[in-house]
């Protein structure tokens, strides 16, 4: 009975089965029902009120970065009461995404309680043109 796959499925099933379901779902990772999937989900994010979100697609034909902008309304309340968040930044680029081969990166301040977070980015590249335009979308 533990060796039926009707009743016991096994890992390699569950991740195709899966997979084929996001593929049927979304499309490609770069598919444009992924895109709009996204776009949809920021605009609910933002109407929601726990936050603020700005997308930019990814185009490759005009050279475009993807970059997906968050600030959630705890971060929001810490450009508000910390002051020195608009003048002293530390960025972290270290973090990846590795199966859409994404970069993730922190914007922090600091302050007497220690290191606050004040955005974060998901970039498809480290470039400085692109850095700079999350940090301006914000």
């Amino acid at each position: 009975m533990l060796a039926d796959h009707d009743n016991n499925l096994d890992y390699n099933y569950v991740i195709n089965l899966f997979q084929q379901y996001r593929e049927n779902t979304l499309g490609d990772h770069n598919g444009m029902k992924m895109f709009e999937y996204l776009a949809e989900m920021v605009e609910n994010y933002n109407c929601s009120g726990n936050g603020k979100a700005v997308l930019q697609e990814y185009d490759a034909r005009v050279e475009k970065a993807f970059i997906l902008c968050i600030v959630t309304s705890l971060m929001c309340r810490i450009y508000e009461k910390v002051s020195q968040a608009g003048e002293l930044c530390y960025m972290d680029a270290s973090a990846l995404f590795e199966p859409l081969n994404m970069s993730i990166t922190l914007l922090y301040t600091s302050c007497t309680a220690g290191a606050l977070l004040l955005s974060l980015f998901i970039t498809s590249d480290e470039l400085k043109i692109t850095l700079k335009k999350a940090v301006i979308i914000q």
